[in-house]
C-alpha cells in the first residue's frame, strides 16, 4: 500500500503545480448576452493584492484586499478587464441605440478578446464573421488601449452590427466619418461616466463638453472638406490631423441631426446601405430630402464649418433686438389695395397665411425671403434666442425642400398634390408650435423699460 501511496502524493504534487502554472482563460459575459470578453492570462494573484489570513469554517482562506481607489488622471488611456470591459461596452450601446431612437434587437455577438502580447500601438483588430447564422464579430485587443480609440472602435462595431443585419454575401461599408463623428458625439454629450477604468473612480465635478471644443479647435484651424471627410489621407489619421478630423466629423455629423428628419435620414442610410457598394449611393437616397448630389452636401457643409468656425463667438444683439430681428425675418411684407381711389397699405402676413392661401409660386418666394433673413440670426442672437431661429430655419428649408421634390416629374401613381397637402399642413402646424415657443419665451423675457434720468424724472410738487 505505501509503493501505491507515493507515487500517488508524487503524482498529485506535479499535477497540482502544473495546475497553478497553467494560464486560466477569465471569461465575462454582458448582461444582454452580445458581448463576450476573454483574456488570458496565470493564475497567479496581482502582487500588488495584499492577502489576509482569516479563519473559516473548517480550515483558514486568504481574503484579497483590493489596491485603494485612484483618482482619475489626466491619461486618457484604459486597462481592460473582462468584466469591466463588457459593462462598458454595454452602456456605449444604450446610447448608440438612443441617440438613433432604436430599440435593442441585436442578432450579432462580439467576441472581444484581450491579448497582452498585442502591441498597444497595433490598437484594436476588429473582424468580421460570417456564418450560416448571420454575421458576428471577432475584436482582439491589447491590454492597454486608449479610451478614444477603444470607443471608435466599439462604435464601428456597434454600426457594422446594426447594418449587416440585413446583409447577405457583402460586409456593409462604414464612412470613416461617421464612426468618428458619431463616437466624438457620445463622448462630448454625455458624462464621462460610460467607458469605465478598472480601479479609478471618478473624483471632483463632472461636466459635459458638447460642441464648444470642437467650434474652439476650428477657430484656430481651417476645416476641412466634404471631399477630406469622405476620403481622409494618412495625415488626417494621426496627430493633430487626427484631432481636427474629429472635430469635423462631429460637427458635420450632428449637423445632419438638426435636420427636422435628419435621425430618421440616418436610420434610413443605415438600413440600406447593404442593398448598395459605396456609402454615397445609400446617402443621397436617404438625405434626398435635403441633396439632390454630392456638390449640394458640400455647399452646405462648407456653409456650416464657416458658421461654426467665425472668430467672434459673441453675440451681437441682446435679447430684445434678438426678438425684434426674428420677428422681421418671420413677418410677409405686403402692399394691400383697399380701393381703386386710395393709395396702397403696408402691412404684414404670417407664413403661415402665405403657405396656406396663396400660390405655389408666391408663397415659395415668401418662405426663401424668410430662410436668406435667419439664416445669420443664430450666430448673432442672444443665446435664449438662437436656438429659436435656427428651429424656424431648420422648418423653412424641409419645406422648401419639400416643394421643390414635389415640383420635379412624379412618376406614375404618384400623388404629388396629396403629398404637398401634407407637407403644408405639417409645416404650418411645426409654425403654429414655434409661434408658441416664441410667445413664451417673450414672456420670460419681457423687454425691460427705459430708466428716465434726473432731467426725465421731475420732482413731485410739495402738497400732491
Amino acid at each position: 500500500m505505501n509503493t501505491l501511496i507515493l507515487p500517488l502524493c508524487v503524482w498529485l504534487a506535479a499535477g497540482l503545480s502544473c495546475a497553478c502554472a497553467a494560464p486560466a482563460t477569465i471569461t465575462a459575459n454582458s448582461f444582454s448576452g452580445q458581448f463576450v470578453a476573454r483574456e488570458l492570462e496565470p493564475e497567479t494573484p496581482d502582487p500588488a493584492l495584499k492577502g489576509v489570513r482569516t479563519p473559516i469554517a473548517g480550515g483558514w482562506a486568504f481574503v484579497l484586499t483590493p489596491r485603494p481607489l485612484a483618482e482619475a488622471t489626466n491619461t486618457d488611456e484604459i486597462t481592460l478587464q473582462p468584466a469591466v470591459l463588457v459593462v462598458s461596452c454595454e452602456r456605449l450601446k444604450a446610447l448608440f441605440l438612443a441617440q438613433l431612437g432604436l430599440a435593442d434587437h441585436w442578432r450579432g455577438w462580439v467576441d472581444l478578446r484581450i491579448n497582452p502580447a498585442l502591441a498597444p500601438e497595433r490598437g484594436p483588430q476588429l473582424t468580421a464573421v460570417q456564418d450560416p447564422g448571420g454575421w458576428n464579430y471577432e475584436m482582439e485587443l491589447p491590454k492597454r488601449v486608449p479610451a478614444d480609440i477603444l470607443q471608435e472602435a466599439l462604435v464601428q462595431t456597434l454600426l457594422l452590427e446594426l447594418v449587416n443585419r440585413n446583409a447577405t454575401n457583402r460586409c456593409a461599408e462604414i464612412p470613416t466619418w461617421l464612426i468618428d463623428g458619431f463616437s466624438a458625439h457620445l463622448k462630448a454629450f454625455n458624462l464621462p461616466t460610460f467607458m469605465l477604468q478598472p480601479g479609478v473612480q471618478q473624483v471632483g465635478t463632472m461636466r459635459l463638453e458638447g460642441s464648444t471644443p470642437a467650434r474652439d479647435l476650428l477657430r484656430r484651424q481651417s476645416p476641412l472638406s466634404f471631399q477630406q471627410l469622405c476620403w481622409p489621407q494618412p495625415g488626417d489619421m494621426s496627430g493633430d490631423g487626427l484631432a481636427l478630423y474629429r472635430v469635423c466629423s462631429q460637427l458635420f455629423f450632428e449637423g445632419l441631426l438638426q435636420f427636422p428628419d435628419g435621425r430618421a435620414c440616418l436610420n434610413r442610410m443605415l438600413a440600406i446601405l447593404p442593398e448598395h457598394l459605396n456609402w454615397q449611393t445609400s446617402f443621397l437616397l436617404a438625405f434626398h430630402p435635403h441633396f439632390d448630389q454630392l456638390l449640394d452636401v458640400e455647399k452646405w457643409w462648407a456653409l456650416t464649418s464657416v458658421t461654426v468656425s467665425r472668430t467672434d463667438p459673441a453675440p451681437s444683439w441682446n435679447a430684445e433686438q434678438s426678438r425684434k430681428m426674428i420677428q422681421s425675418a418671420l413677418d410677409v411684407p405686403v402692399s394691400v389695395h383697399l380701393g381703386a381711389a386710395q393709395l396702397p397699405v403696408d402691412a404684414r402676413y404670417t407664413l403661415q397665411e402665405a403657405i396656406a392661401q396663396w400660390p405655389s409660386l408666391d408663397s415659395t418666394v415668401a418662405v426663401e425671403r424668410a430662410i436668406a433673413a435667419l439664416q445669420p440670426l443664430p450666430a448673432r442672437s442672444a443665446r435664449e434666442w438662437s436656438l429659436v431661429a435656427t428651429l424656424y430655419l431648420k422648418t423653412l428649408e424641409y419645406y422648401l425642400n419639400g416643394v421643390r421634390q414635389a415640383a420635379r416629374p412624379q412618376p406614375l401613381g404618384k400623388n404629388t398634390p396629396s403629398t404637398l397637402g401634407h407637407l403644408k399642413a405639417d409645416t404650418i402646424k411645426q409654425l403654429d408650435m414655434l409661434d408658441q415657443q416664441r410667445a413664451a419665451l417673450q414672456a420670460q423675457f419681457p423687454p425691460r423699460a427705459p430708466r428716465l434720468g434726473a432731467a426725465q424724472n421731475p420732482a413731485p410738487v410739495p402738497g400732491r
